[in-house]
């Protein structure tokens, strides 16, 4: 007997973008990957009639692994609580007191009032189970149980839902609740069936992917273990599931709930000092705050055991902290085990370990931690990878979980081939903006693939300000495919006020990361950061033509237009607009920068550099293209050319670096 790894659900994470410009993961669902998974085979006197004791039994083990031990004891004696003993516990509610092997078996009623009755005896009053059936009391009471009450049996409340619905299960199940679903099976019993998961994510048809523990031997699986029933739900009159190729009705629904959530409590780990790695990192997410992330491994025999300490410095979402923890699988390892701690749950994939919050919880707050563990197969390689922590929810309709990438360590097989991004900066300006008073600061550079590996995965590339109070953070992301010694060339900039004293600031300190959400796993996670200085030109009261010592040796740059062709592309359906240009450096000084030359429209732009010495007098020829649909034809287009157009180059005179023509395009 085996525990079932997940088999549905939570097979990817999307890398999306937040409004902080902060890069995030996304959680397409939620999971109880340790839900056991019994067979109605296992024991030679049980049949398909058995899936309400299973069920109830399968929920109680689960509850007994997450922070309620006296559900679950060593009923078959061989000094280990396993599967085994679910299995036994099973078989005492079904020759019990849920009455399987009588002519009427397992009904409803039977099911709630065993299953209330075991948990009572064991944690009274501090359970809850809902009964979402409208017609539970009257077949409570016909069945011999007297009037229905919600103390009607002591020790555990009763409560009365209303009739099942989907949005009652993702509700029940994303706060941590063990939930039975039962489907007609005849006119006096169900069909048993555990809650195990949803994606938030419809279908194309407006359906919702559920999956439920089912009690149908896998013939696939060695020894007896049941399967994993892998549906789609929806509300129609009433709430369905997708069952053997048809539409069945949910007819009752049971959701086991503690009166008490209990908040997680905070956790200290320390790196013991044979451990063979370790690493913290402090990642900063914005807005939100900032949390820091302690990984400790420690090798005993074949085993890698991976322990991270998150630490929680100041992340604060809506008065909560964080409510959940993932470490990619990139490599698909098996585990061994894994530990946590109270309140929390742990969600395997072949793509990621997850651990979350039930719904409702405030989380780790500022000042405490929380400690993760996984133990797999060894020897492994600690590399640098992108975890993720995320927000808590309020009560109510979960919404997808997104989480902030922060960069950590964790285990992966070894390979020499890996992609690895560095920065090269190529020239960088800092001048002064008459009309909005800031001080524009734009840097030209490269990003390259210096790895032996290609980029697959798209990647943010992030430039700050770092010394100067106001400077903007801006981000763009770069499209995959970049093979190695790839190279794609990038402008960004920002805006920062003068200084303190109102003049030109000077240092101004900027960082540049490529990969900032640390996606990519890279050969060298430590490469890929440039952080550098520039004193901003061009103050409020300065103009470079005044000088009482005379007129100074300045470039100067023009450009003119000498022809605009625009031809119509057929086969790829574009129009192609070509200009032709020449620039001139009429000033008394040579241009030793790289001078920029855009042509620009209404439907399109291109920039080209001109990168040789331009002395006084000489000139430069540049073909500019822009491609543009063939639904956007016009005549006449205007196309404005510009000669260093970012400002870059200080010119005796700044306001002649354009020139002006029309296109025809029919």
């Amino acid at each position: 007997m085996r525990k079932c790894a997940i088999c549905v659900a939570l097979l990817s994470m999307l890398v999306v973008l937040s409004l902080s410009g902060a890069s995030q993961i996304e959680i397409p669902g939620l999971i109880l990957t340790d839900m056991q998974l019994i067979s109605q085979e296992s024991l030679p006197h049980w049949t398909p009639l058995w899936t309400g004791p299973i069920q109830a039994a399968t929920i109680a083990a689960w509850f007994a692994e997450h922070g309620y031990p006296a559900l679950m004891q060593d009923y078959n004696g061989d000094g280990i609580i396993d599967e085994l003993d679910t299995i036994e516990l099973a078989n005492d509610f079904g020759e019990g007191p849920m009455r399987t092997e009588t002519p009427r078996g397992t009904t409803d009623v039977f099911l709630v009032v065993a299953f209330a009755n075991y948990i009572a005896e064991r944690y009274p009053d501090e359970f809850v189970l809902k009964i979402y059936d409208q017609g539970f009391p009257q077949e409570f009471q016909a069945q011999g149980f007297g009037p229905f009450a919600p103390d009607a049996i002591p020790g555990i409340v009763l409560e009365l839902m209303g009739e099942p619905t989907l949005d009652g299960y993702i509700h029940e199940l994303s706060t941590g609740e063990g939930v039975i679903v039962g489907i007609e099976e005849d006119a006096e019993r169900n069909r048993y069936f555990s809650g195990r998961s949803f994606l938030y994510e419809q279908t194309p048809a407006g359906y919702t992917p559920v999956d439920f523990a089912w009690a149908k031997e896998d013939q696939w699986a060695d020894g007896h273990q049941g399967q994993v029933l892998q549906t789609i739900g929806r509300m129609a009159e009433w709430f369905e599931i997708e069952f053997l190729n048809r539409w069945v009705p949910v007819e009752c629904m049971l959701a086991l709930s503690p009166l008490v959530e209990r908040e997680p409590e905070p956790q200290e780990h320390a790196c013991p000092d044979n451990a063979i790695a370790y690493h913290s990192t402090s990642n900063f997410l914005g807005d939100y705050g900032e949390v820091v992330v302690e990984e400790c491994v420690v090798r005993e025999g074949d085993a890698d055991i991976y322990i991270w300490t998150v630490t929680n410095i100041s992340y604060s979402v809506d008065g909560c902290g964080f409510c959940f923890f993932m470490i990619p699988n990139a490599d698909g390892l098996p585990i061994l085990g894994h530990a946590e701690g109270a309140g929390w749950v742990f969600t395997s994939t072949p793509a990621s370990w997850v651990w979350w919050l039930p719904l409702g919880s405030c989380g780790i707050q500022p000042g405490d931690s929380a400690v993760f563990m996984v133990v797999v197969p060894g020897p492994t390689t600690d590399n640098w990878i992108a975890g993720g922590v995320g927000r808590c929810f309020p009560m109510g309709t979960p919404v997808p979980a997104r989480l902030h990438v922060v960069e950590t360590t964790g285990p992966g097989e070894a390979s020499d081939d890996c992609p690895d991004l560095a920065i090269r900066v190529l020239d960088e300006s800092c001048v002064f903006d008459t009309l909005s008073g800031m001080y524009e600061f734009m840097v030209w550079f490269d990003v390259i693939n210096v790895g032996s590996a290609p980029v697959t995965s798209s990647f943010d590339v992030s430039l700050t300000g770092t010394s100067h109070p106001g400077s903007d953070l801006t981000t763009v992301t770069v499209p995959p495919m970049l093979p190695p010694g790839g190279i794609i060339s990038l402008t960004m900039s920002f805006t920062t006020p003068p200084d303190a004293t109102g003049g030109a600031p000077c240092p101004l300190w900027y960082e540049l990361i490529a990969d900032s959400g640390y996606v990519i796993p890279e050969c060298d996670e430590h490469n890929n950061v440039v952080i550098d200085d520039i004193c901003c030109l061009g103050e409020p009261d300065d103009d470079p033509g005044d000088d009482p010592g005379g007129d100074p040796d300045c470039p100067d740059l023009i450009v003119e237009i000498d022809a605009i062709d625009c031809e119509l592309d057929r086969k790829n359906g574009v129009y192609i607009l070509t200009v032709d240009a020449t620039v001139t450096n009429i000033g008394t000084a040579t241009v030793t920068d790289a001078i920029y030359v855009q042509a620009s429209c209404d439907r399109g732009s291109d920039t080209e550099v001109i990168l040789a010495d331009l002395d006084p007098g000489d000139t430069a020829s540049e073909e500019l293209v822009i491609t543009f649909s063939v639904n956007e034809p016009g005549c006449p287009i205007p196309v404005t050319v510009t000669v260093d157009h970012p400002n870059f180059i200080t010119e005796c005179n700044e306001g002649n670096n354009t020139d002006t023509d029309d296109a025809c395009c029919d």
